[in-house]
């Protein structure tokens, strides 16, 4: 397996394009951990992901994982003090770069049951306002 090299603007022009219904944001400072269902706990193992672009329905990420499209996830992500653990997502798109990299799109499951907590929608605003803050005020 290649070894994983940081996020760059490689694929993000195409996807800047779309039209979205929530804003998208940098990725400031998310960390991300992705693995298939059923590894729960097991997240720590699976560090090859970086976050591109982030948004409160989803998220865009590198990786040097195959993923397909309509595979269900568990995410990981923290911002600064915000954590959430376990979250359901399902890849929506992927795009391979020459190098063996791979842009995956994934839009989190909020439809689930899991996930229809108001703890987790209330962390998912609040990693986009820590996000939309920092986007808006990078030197404060």
């Amino acid at each position: 397996m290649p070894e994983y090299a940081p996020p760059a603007k490689r694929c993000t022009a195409e996807m800047d394009e779309e039209r979205r219904r929530h804003p998208r944001y940098p990725k400031g400072s998310i960390e991300l951990k992705v693995a298939p269902p059923g590894i729960k706990g097991i997240l720590t193992l699976n560090p090859d992901a970086g976050c591109l672009n982030f948004s409160g329905t989803g998220l865009q990420f590198e990786s040097d994982r195959r993923f397909k499209v309509g595979e269900r996830l568990v995410v990981d992500l923290s911002v600064f003090d915000v954590a959430l653990h376990e979250i359901n997502a399902i890849v929506m798109s992927v795009k391979e770069e020459a190098d063996g990299i791979r842009c995956c799109g994934v839009r989190f499951c909020l439809e689930d049951r899991p996930m229809r907590k108001p703890k987790i929608m209330h962390a998912l605003l609040q990693i986009e306002d820590k996000l939309r803050t920092t986007e808006a005020f990078p030197h404060a």
